[in-house]
């Protein structure tokens, strides 16, 4: 039996870091049962990534149980409290709401979506990879040169990373049939989107018309149909050509592009640069 452990505040300025001069990132381990246990608010944006931890953590009210393996997120203005049993490791990234804005656009649904659903549930590999972008992070800032726009595409990944998550974990209000709608289109995206690209299949599969599909996907989350697709397919894209050994031309005919000219025009339409530009951008090494 865990001996229950009396919640403690703590000043938080004692083991943030400051990376750089407009104080835009931070980040810090929350270990040695040391978490917030105090109604607070910031205006930064928090991801929590818990790895072995027991307790409770309040964000505006509702109380999420903490497990192994969960990502929690709290935005700019939201009143949270930690509230522990045990606490082995905790990390916490912090960007600035400024920061935030510059890529929220590459989150797949709204804020909001996010704002409701705070709490993910991942697997052991996934954790693990959001660790090491953060740790990745975390060395790149302490080298102290000026490697901010590596960091900005570590970031981006994260955020993408996130909205995978969420696709694959929640599916919003399950009484409303245009969202049971959504859930399943969703659904036919992530297992479908390497191959299947025309918004025509997924309304096909649905019994639905191509127009009705866009109709509820603009509804609900301002996005038609087909930048959904787009959107988890240049996820996935980013991810191969930061994670993998392929080369870019290998990355594009596994996603059934027909060939390279195609491919760079659809990344480029969809992220203002061409993926060797990204691939530079991100430092990557041996591009082909």
């Amino acid at each position: 039996m865990i001996e229950k452990i009396s919640p403690q505040s703590i000043d938080l300025d004692k083991f943030q870091y400051d990376f750089n001069a407009y104080n835009e990132v931070k980040y810090h381990e929350l270990k040695d049962e040391i978490l917030l246990s105090k109604d607070i608010s910031h205006d930064f944006f928090s991801i929590f990534l818990f790895e072995k931890v027991e307790g409770n953590h309040t964000i505006e009210g509702r109380e999420f149980p903490l497990q192994d393996f969960q990502m929690h997120l709290v935005f700019p203005g939201q009143i949270h409290k930690c509230e522990y049993e045990r606490c082995t490791k905790a990390y916490r990234f912090i960007v600035s709401k400024q920061i935030l804005n510059m890529f929220g656009n590459y989150l797949m649904f709204p804020f909001s979506f996010y704002k409701k659903h705070p709490s993910f549930e991942l697997s052991s590999e996934v954790f693990y990879k959001l660790l090491y972008e953060f740790q990745c992070i975390y060395c790149e800032l302490q080298r102290n040169e000026n490697v901010w726009e590596i960091v900005l595409q570590r970031i981006r990944v994260i955020t993408l990373m996130i909205s995978k998550e969420a696709c694959r974990l929640f599916f919003i209000d399950d009484e409303n049939a245009a969202t049971k709608r959504l859930a399943d289109f969703f659904k036919l995206v992530i297992e479908h989107f390497r191959t299947e690209k025309n918004v025509k299949f997924y309304a096909d599969r649905m019994s639905l018309s191509p127009n009705y599909l866009n109709i509820i996907c603009k509804r609900y989350f301002d996005k038609t149909a087909s930048s959904i697709i787009n959107n988890e397919l240049i996820l996935e894209i980013k991810m191969q050509l930061i994670n993998s050994n392929k080369s870019i031309k290998e990355i594009a005919f596994d996603l059934g592009f027909k060939d390279l000219s195609g491919f760079s025009g659809f990344f480029s339409n969809n992220t203002g640069m061409s993926p060797r530009d990204f691939l530079i951008k991100y430092n990557r090494g041996g591009i082909n």
